[in-house]
């Protein structure tokens, strides 16, 4: 599981983002620092669930990485 975690850190602060599977079901983490209609400026990680879109806001990608060990027990591929 660190491993896996350690892939998905790596990938997202590589290239701003990584998808991923958790119980077969597909995430997103990615960095946003401009977004929105008003080019609202944030720097913050966004954990997102890519069937719902719902969207969990994390300051950092530790932050992001951490709530992911203790939530999401069952990710299987890193898709990049």
């Amino acid at each position: 599981m660190k491993d896996r975690l350690k892939s998905i850190k790596n990938v997202a602060l590589n290239r701003t983002w990584v998808s991923f599977l958790n119980n077969n079901h597909p995430y997103s983490l990615l960095h946003w620092s401009i977004g929105g209609a008003h080019d609202e400026t944030k720097d913050v990680w966004l954990l997102q669930d890519e069937m719902t879109f719902e969207v969990q806001e994390f300051a950092t990608i530790d932050d992001a990485i951490e709530w992911m060990e203790i939530h999401m027990k069952q990710i299987s591929d890193v898709l990049g």
